[in-house]
């Protein structure tokens, strides 16, 4: 939602409409990507070579096991829905209404995660918040702890000063913590930014990223999420995006919670006119399968 708006962002050589520039920073995003995925094909057949020769298996550091054969085989689908909904009406008419869901199915050495958010509020019959956000990631493991990933994600937002953003994410992730009430993954890797904004203009840009997800399980079905990501651009100094999201989940039933959600999305340079930062608390009814 709109806050208190900062100065103007310089405006950069590949954002005129209509024009293109060579841009040395997305040259090297591109082969940084390439460099990445023959790491990844190369390390995916050493560790298959190696598990198909009982001798090697001295070699692989403690941690960094093969995959064992009953999770290769393992098939399974989770899905998450959240729905929340305000309505108030007097002296001030509100209407808020949220939506969520995410899908995973692991089969093997993949996984697949897709995600969908969407919110809009209406204040005094006039609309003061619509934002949608969908994302889809593909994971394959290259040992117990260690995968590669790539995916990209859709945003609209003209709250935040753009009509359309889309991201072209690629990198390694790393599962830091993996014990029984606690689950860390680590993600590193680049982004590719594609933006349209609400003045018409477009731009184009490469970033680096970091982000961190953190799950506690208090009891089987109620548990706490934190998701932080930091997103450098490449491209123009100073200019960063930086989200958060909190989520805590209490079951009413076996597939039925109430969850309280607080996320920060953050841009230093946003829109001439536009706010830094967004912040968005929801709470609603948790559905999973």
């Amino acid at each position: 939602m709109p806050s208190t708006r900062s100065s103007a962002r310089p405006a950069r050589l590949d954002s005129v409409v209509g024009r293109s520039f060579p841009n040395p920073f997305a040259v090297k995003y591109h082969n940084a990507i390439l460099a990445l995925a023959a790491l990844a094909a190369a390390a995916t057949a050493a560790s298959r070579a190696a598990a198909q020769n009982p001798r090697s298996i001295g070699l692989i550091a403690p941690g960094a096991a093969q995959i064992p054969d009953s999770a290769r085989k393992k098939h399974v689908t989770s899905f998450t829905g959240d729905l929340g909904f305000v309505s108030a009406s007097g002296n001030t008419n509100v209407t808020t209404l949220t939506m969520g869901d995410r899908i995973v199915r692991t089969d093997g050495y993949w996984m697949f995660t897709q995600v969908g958010t969407y919110v809009s509020s209406e204040t005094n019959n006039k609309q003061s918040a619509n934002q949608l956000r969908v994302m889809g990631r593909i994971d394959y493991a290259l040992m117990p702890r260690l995968s590669v990933f790539g995916g990209a994600s859709y945003e609209r937002n003209v709250f935040a000063g753009f009509t359309a953003r889309t991201d072209e994410i690629a990198g390694l992730a790393w599962k830091a913590i993996l014990a029984p009430r606690d689950s860390a993954r680590l993600d590193a890797g680049g982004v590719l930014t594609q933006e349209s904004e609400v003045d018409s203009t477009h731009q184009r840009y490469p970033s680096a990223r970091a982000a961190l997800h953190y799950k506690h399980q208090f009891s089987k079905l109620a548990y706490f999420n934190e998701f932080a990501e930091y997103l450098p651009n490449l491209q123009t100094s100073g200019s960063y995006r930086f989200n958060t999201e909190s989520a805590l989940v209490a079951p009413v039933s076996t597939h039925v919670g109430v969850k309280v959600a607080y996320g920060i999305r953050f841009d230093s340079r946003p829109q001439p006119t536009f706010g830094t930062t967004d912040r968005l608390l929801t709470t609603g009814i948790q559905v999973s399968y």
